[in-house]
């Protein structure tokens, strides 16, 4: 019981701190474009126990930096890169979480410490009292081209092939190219990235016809090809040109990532199979 009743005046104060922080310097107030809502697989940086305007901060000082989750109760701020292009897949919904985009507020004198900030990719831009800038190196290091699609152009293989729709059509980066199988009882693709990644997250672009034939899916992922864990598994039926994400809030490590319908015979044909990689400070 003494526990309880300390851990709770350790949350008010952290609670009361905060707010004494944001009364500083004037008013710090920021609309967040989601509330009650997290964006998943895109956060490179963490930091506990800081206030929402040293989040909102952590993420303007750094060019690197295109959106930001905090939770109040929490008080964990967790920094976003940009997506390669918005779904609503990549957000999910968890109560006390708000997300926001800081570059609407960059080159705003009110918000932006570091106007024209001339700061490189990994570094950080501090102001200092007398105004001047300086970049200061980031102190963990992430990929130059962070969140890649680490499957594109690797070797991969399929259970059968149909005419001349060959197992590399899905790592090709084009969504009107698809492999495809024959009629299989447990029809497979899977892809050799080539090295072990930190694998975040793993999308499947389905065919442009015929789509319904994506059902019963089992995306497994490890470090070797006999040796494979599930990482998701789809229901479906999906339909034509959906595009299908899946993730996890802590990124799996694997070098070898397989696509199997459990319940067939049926066909398989993914146009595009992207499986991304986490940056880890």
């Amino acid at each position: 019981m003494r526990l309880s009743i300390y851990q709770g005046l350790l949350l008010l104060y952290k609670l009361l701190q905060t707010s004494a922080e944001q009364c500083t310097s004037g008013t710090f107030h920021i609309n967040p474009d989601k509330r009650d809502v997290q964006l998943r697989g895109f956060t490179y940086r963490t930091f506990e126990n800081i206030s929402p305007r040293a989040c909102f901060k952590k993420c303007i000082q750094r060019k690197r930096c295109h959106s930001y989750n905090y939770n109040r109760a929490s008080l964990r701020c967790e920094l976003n890169l940009k997506p390669m292009y918005i779904s609503e897949g990549y957000f999910k919904n968890v109560v006390g979480f708000v997300n926001a985009e800081v570059h609407p507020y960059r080159g705003d004198p009110l918000f932006d410490p570091c106007i024209g900030n001339p700061c490189d990719e990994g570094e950080v831009c501090e102001s200092l009292k007398n105004e001047k800038v300086v970049c200061v190196l980031e102190d963990c290091k992430t990929p130059i081209e962070a969140f890649q699609n680490v499957a594109l152009g690797k070797m991969c293989e399929q259970s059968s092939t149909y005419l001349n729709e060959h197992a590399e059509y899905a790592v090709d980066g084009l969504t009107n190219t698809a492999p495809h199988t024959l009629q299989d009882q447990s029809p497979y693709w899977w892809v050799d990235l080539g090295n072990i990644y930190n694998i975040i997250r793993i999308e499947v672009i389905n065919r442009w016809s015929s789509g319904y034939r994506l059902h019963d899916l089992d995306i497994s992922f490890g470090t070797h090809l006999d040796d494979l864990s599930i990482f998701a598994h789809y229901t479906g039926p999906a339909v034509d040109n959906e595009h299908l994400v899946f993730h996890r809030s802590q990124y799996t490590e694997g070098r070898y990532v397989k696509l199997t319908i459990t319940q067939g015979p049926e066909m398989l044909h993914p146009s595009e199979v992207i499986v991304v990689d986490c940056p880890v400070c």
